[in-house]
């Protein structure tokens, strides 16, 4: 797998359907905020032997109907459905349903998990996955980072771990870590050594977009605590390190969740954005010099230590910068978080 990087990158430019006119092309694709829906119902489209999808959630709306029809008529043409949602989901399990009577293999996942995992693969070569979930909102208002992995060697990874989850979703998928190209799998426990190692590892930037950041001075040692002191860490050796947390207009249990890593951050000299209020960064994207790490975990202690979680990280300066990119538009970081030492 080689991922072609064009001398000239526009970042601004790039969507689903420019992306070979732009560089990050053919095997990783980001796929962000609106791009969503036009590239999960032509991934369905295209399907000739069998749809996976492992979802947190599958709404009852306008736009995820859309989807769902796509998969209808995919089951119509002789395409194997199958998809996983979570239990704790009040309304997923009208979804399993709605699904079925279309012909569908759906189930629930066990309530002894959550499965907070995004992931759709198509005919065991394409794969989708990271923040956005199967609802309107995900898809027509949130900002939302996913890659498009177009690679069998990950799609067949990601085949076994939604197969493992179908089998027993309480239990920890028994699979090795794979590595094709730039890509590298990232899943579950797997996720946190990962992430810490490329912050004490970085050089010269790092970029954070997150939805929640779950960090307590009363958690000492625990591990959202050393992601965020690793950030510390990197500000004082000298990396760039820039950081993007939901506000949000109506959420306040988040707010009053993310202020403590926020002001943490802010007086060691981090530089701290939020997002503009009315607007829901769900996204959870993370760059360390030229690595990216894509998927659906939160900074909290349970996404980290026991949610079912579907990331990967990919080694790409092109894909790195595209990311740092999206991280500097203004519908991200709308608003800097003064220290209070500095403002007061």
């Amino acid at each position: 797998m080689n991922v072609r990087i064009f001398p000239g990158l526009v970042l601004g430019l790039l969507s689903c359907g420019a992306a070979a006119a732009t560089g990050v092309v053919d095997t990783v694709r980001p796929v962000v905020d609106r791009e969503y829906l036009p590239a999960v119902l032509d991934m369905i489209a295209g399907a000739t032997n069998a749809i996976e999808f492992v979802q947190l959630e599958c709404h009852d709306d306008r736009v995820v109907r859309a989807i769902a029809a796509a998969l209808a008529a995919a089951v119509k043409r002789g395409v194997r459905v199958r998809g996983l949602l979570d239990d704790g989901v009040d309304f997923n399990a009208a979804a399993v349903a709605r699904l079925r009577a279309l012909g569908a293999d759906m189930q629930l996942d066990t309530p002894v998990k959550m499965t907070h995992s995004k992931l759709v693969i198509v005919d065991g070569r394409v794969v989708l996955l990271g923040s956005t979930n199967w609802t309107g909102n995900s898809m027509a208002n949130n900002n939302e980072t996913n890659v498009r992995l177009d690679d069998p060697v990950l799609a067949e990874y990601f085949t076994r771990y939604a197969a493992a989850l179908w089998v027993d979703s309480a239990a920890e998928p028994d699979l090795l870590p794979v590595v094709s190209g730039t890509v590298q799998t990232l899943v579950n426990r797997e996720y946190f050594p990962e992430v810490l190692g490329l912050f004490n590892a970085a050089t010269q930037r790092i970029r954070v977009v997150m939805y929640g950041i779950s960090y307590s001075p009363k958690y000492a040692g625990g591990k959202v605590n050393q992601l965020v002191e690793a950030l510390v860490a990197a500000c004082t050796r000298g990396v760039d390190v820039a950081v993007v947390v939901d506000l949000s207009d109506y959420n306040r249990l988040l707010n009053k969740v993310n202020m403590p890593a926020k002001e943490y951050l802010a007086e060691a000299g981090v530089a701290v954005f939020d997002d503009p209020e009315k607007i829901t960064t769900h996204a959870k994207a993370i760059v360390a010099d030229d690595a990216v790490v894509i998927g659906s975990v939160n900074w909290g202690k349970d996404a980290i230590e026991n949610r079912n979680e579907t990331c990967v990280v990919v080694r790409d300066a092109g894909t790195a910068d595209y990311f740092v990119e999206y991280f500097s538009r203004p519908e991200r970081c709308a608003t800097p978080i003064a220290a209070k030492s500095a403002a007061q």
